[in-house]
């Protein structure tokens, strides 16, 4: 019925002689429209159409199908909407349609090729306002506007008021598929009206500020209305409650992306109209909303676009210092984009005015605070804005960066060496100590221009410090600073073997806080050969001993001379020597506590004195000191380390030492206080072990005293001894050497198996096999888990291992031979058959409960024709 149509609609135009009647060819055009229609293909639906226009068809019916026509042009001109190539091919489709049959031309027709218009429009007065001297866009959006918005409004009405009549019709009409028809042309006209509402509604925004009528005027109160209208904000003048008090952000569809532009548009058409604070109400309920995440990232970007578009600059002004001073990197293309507007336009007006000028200043130091040091620089030079005198740490640091990229282009000593003092004074306001991200990336160029002239002293301590800022907010570069780090320590490791020591260090903390980064997978190599090539460490001790206080390195100095004691006393041959050397440690140590300004002094320097006493109380815990020196030096380690940011590597060494500590007293309130903290803030860490091993013996008992543990109880537990089971050893050779390593493994399988994490259980119960091939017990389990997983082949050797070693009136042997036969059944059916009738023979009742009546009732499948 469809074919023969279809074929004729999409070949020649000309018109064959039909002897059908007008009336037999419109009932066959409904029948294959609607198979169309089901079938979903508009486009052969046109087709369809425009084959039957050629035909002589009386006036209703030629009506009928022209207004099918436009109907359809414009649901795709909406649903293409945002797809150019697509949109322009229906566009051009529809002036064809409509210069063929003039009275095919509708308002949904229009509104949706308006919207090509409006897109032109608002590309042109958005190149204005971001060039206020670009006249020739001014005019064009203008002409444009001046074009449209009229035309949107009027076509706005009266869509909607044929609407309102469809609806009084449907509402007179039976159920059926004549009424179901009906509505799906009124939704689709439904999602017209709102399109031009929406489009209309920015139009007349647009076209006041292209008009210069900021401020109240016909425009903004036309463009509030629409947008009012659309997400049903009307102000109703009887109601004793506010509209924003009313409103419910989570009834809105504001997780539309367009609903959600349309309030964007409605407070900025407020600011406009002078209503800042209803405004201010609308970005409020957008944020409360189910906004998606990039919308409300533009929220102040929009607020302030208001701001600007209406004129009020101090407003703005106020706004971007609130704003701006908040910044803690985080970049976002929302917060990009408002410090972009804000420097753009503040640093343009400001010229004679102090305070919009320094709008544009807070616009620069907002694009510093988020590492976009390029586009600040790209705007000073716009604008020929002179930094060379400019105060604060934001300011002093993009100059800093401006002489940095310089002196990359030159490879200049002297270009270095300015980026170098520059930087340096920077960091030395009082700004950089409140905003640590920002000092870091301002710290790590200061490292790059020490690195380029070769102070790699100076250079390695600066790429080191910047780490603990950057680690956060931006890994990758927190990683490529602990490298270089590295690196700039390496180059001096050959003639201070200090410095190979610092070199070890920083790997050690590039592995823990950046485990899976490339660096770290080189850095166990690197350790070694420094371990290697560092040599004797009496001289490096005796060199360090040798500095005096008043040199500019004597804290660094001491802080390596703790560490390569400790290094010795571990490496030392006879208790003596060890005792010895212990007593140089603790008497370094003590020293620096001592001349440490806890007040005033800097955190590397408290950090640096609390891990020297936390090496002494070590010490003391392994009776090389005296194991009344334990305590102590814990309690005067926890004075100092709670002033040092959480992030601090002296907090690992210190919980781990109270752990200890807290243990030999048997202070069990103490043990599961330290060992919590650990589990959350050590992971990677030699530390975590042992707060693992305590966890994991709470875990147990908790389990062990109930019949039935919690699921979370038991996710705890396979998280916990998972964990331990790295430090431990996960390979046969590791469970083999190591019975502790066998019993973590074994715990983490059996918490597995309690949670049905089968394929986590087989990988750890593998591995006890492999290990202990004739082990009952984990042959059983192994056996059942790859049973579960369907693994039936491997399943199968277990459990044949298993019959040939236990004893054939056993309980154990019955279980194996029920979980051989139901691998067969899946693997082998005629060796199963063979296996069963042996079975039978042997034993005629079937063996031992419970497997007896498994094994029977398995026969019957096995034995059935059916299959399993």
């Amino acid at each position: 019925m469809c074919v023969m149509p279809l074929r004729t609609a999409s070949a020649q135009n000309a018109v064959v002689n039909d002897t059908r009647s007008p009336q037999q060819m419109i009932e066959e055009y409904r029948r294959v429209d609607s198979y169309l229609s089901k079938l979903k293909l508009p486009d052969q639906r046109l087709l369809l159409i425009e084959r039957y226009l050629k035909h002589a068809l009386p006036a209703n019916e030629r009506e009928e199908l022209l207004d099918q026509g436009s109907q359809l042009y414009a649901t795709q001109l909406m649903l293409y909407a945002d797809d150019p190539a697509r949109s322009k091919h229906y566009q051009q489709k529809v002036q064809q349609f409509l210069a063929d049959h003039p009275s095919a031309d509708t308002p949904a027709i229009q509104v949706m090729l308006l919207q090509a218009d409006y897109n032109r429009g608002e590309a042109a007065v958005t190149r204005w306002l971001n060039d206020p001297s670009d006249k020739e866009s001014l005019a064009e959006a203008r002409s444009d506007f001046q074009r449209i918005a009229p035309k949107l409004v009027e076509y706005h009405k009266s869509i909607q008021k044929r609407i309102e009549e469809q609806w009084d019709v449907i509402d007179r009409m039976p159920s059926g598929s004549g009424r179901e028809s009906r509505e799906k042309v009124v939704r689709e006209l439904e999602g017209v009206v709102g399109r031009a509402a929406f489009f209309g509604a920015w139009s007349n925004y647009y076209l006041s500020l292209v008009e210069d009528t900021r401020g109240p005027s016909n425009y903004s109160k036309i463009a509030i209305e629409l947008f009012r209208g659309l997400l049903d904000l009307k102000v109703d003048p009887k109601s004793t409650t506010p509209w924003h008090e009313a409103a419910d952000p989570n009834r809105m569809g504001l997780e539309q992306e367009w609903r959600a532009r349309a309030l964007i548009g409605l407070a900025m058409s407020e600011i406009l109209d002078n209503n800042v604070l209803d405004g201010q109400r609308c970005f409020a309920l957008l944020e409360a909303g189910p906004t998606s995440a990039e919308i409300a990232d533009q929220s102040d970007y929009w607020y302030c676009r208001g701001l600007i578009n209406a004129g009020k600059l101090d407003e703005a002004a106020n706004f971007a210092k609130m704003t701006i001073q908040d910044f803690q990197g985080n970049s976002s293309p929302g917060k990009t984009s408002l410090c972009v507007l804000l420097a753009d336009t503040g640093l343009r007006e400001g010229a004679n005015a102090p305070k919009i000028r320094d709008m544009g200043i807070q616009g620069l130091i907002g694009l510093a605070k988020l590492g976009h040091h390029s586009a600040a620089i790209q705007l000073v030079e716009k604008y020929g804005i002179d930094l060379e005198n400019s105060q604060g740490f934001y300011m002093m640091w993009l100059v800093g960066q401006q002489q940095f990229a310089e002196a990359e282009k030159s490879k200049s000593a002297d270009d270095y060496r300015e980026a170098q003092t520059q930087l340096r004074d920077a960091l030395a306001a009082p700004e950089a100590k409140k905003d640590l991200l920002s000092a870091s990336e301002c710290r790590y160029t200061l490292a790059w221009c020490s690195y380029r002239l070769e102070e790699h002293a100076e250079a390695g301590l600066n790429f080191q410090d910047a780490v603990s800022g950057l680690k956060g907010p931006n890994p990758g570069k927190a990683a490529e600073a602990a490298w270089m780090a590295f690196v700039s320590y390496q180059a001096l490791a050959k003639e201070e073997p200090r410095y190979g020591l610092r070199a070890i260090e920083v790997l050690e903390d590039l592995k823990r806080d950046f485990p899976n980064h490339q660096y770290a997978q080189k850095a166990d190599y690197f350790i070694a050969k420094l371990q290697q090539s560092r040599g004797s460490m009496t001289s490096s001790i005796r060199q360090l001993q040798s500095i005096s206080p008043d040199d500019p390195n004597y804290w660094s100095a001491k802080f390596d001379l703790c560490n390569l004691l400790r290094q010795q006393i571990d490496q030392a041959s006879s208790e003596d020597e060890k005792k010895e050397l212990a007593g140089q440690l603790k008497k370094v140590a003590d020293d620096l506590q001592t001349r440490l300004n806890h007040d005033s002094a800097p955190e590397d320097r408290v950090s640096g004195v609390v891990r020297c006493l936390l090496n002494v109380s070590d010490l003391a815990r392994k009776d090389i000191l005296p194991s009344g020196e334990f305590a102590k030096y814990v309690g005067a380690s926890k004075t100092l380390v709670s002033s040092l940011p959480p992030d601090d590597r002296a907090w690992v060494d210190y919980h781990y030492q109270a752990l200890m500590l807290a243990r030999t007293q048997k202070n069990e309130g103490e043990v599961a206080t330290h060992a919590d903290w650990l589990l959350k803030n050590a992971k990677g860490t030699p530390y975590e072990q042992s707060a693992l091993i305590i966890r994991a013996l709470e875990i147990d008992q908790q389990v062990a005293a109930t019949t039935a543990p919690d699921r979370q109880l038991l996710e705890e537990g396979f998280d916990i001894y998972s964990r331990l089971v790295k430090h431990l050893g996960t390979t046969s050779g590791a469970v083999k050497q190591s019975k502790n390593a066998k019993v973590a493994c074994s715990k983490a399988a059996d918490f597995a198996e309690q949670l049905h994490r089968w394929s986590d259980a087989a990988t750890y119960l593998r591995v006890l096999v492999e290990a202990y091939p004739k082990e009952q017990e984990y042959l059983q389990r192994l056996g059942r888990v790859e049973f579960t997983l369907q693994n039936y082949p491997g399943a199968l050797g277990h459990w044949r291992t298993l019959l040939v070693g236990l004893d054939k009136g056993e309980e154990a042997w019955f279980e194996a031979k029920y979980y051989q036969l139901a691998c067969l059944q899946q693997t082998d059916r005629d060796q199963a058959k063979t296996v069963l009738e042996q079975f039978q023979l042997l034993h005629p009742d079937w063996g031992l409960p419970p497997w007896r009546d498994k094994i029977k009732t398995l026969a019957q499948q096995i034995s059935g024709s059916g299959g399993s």
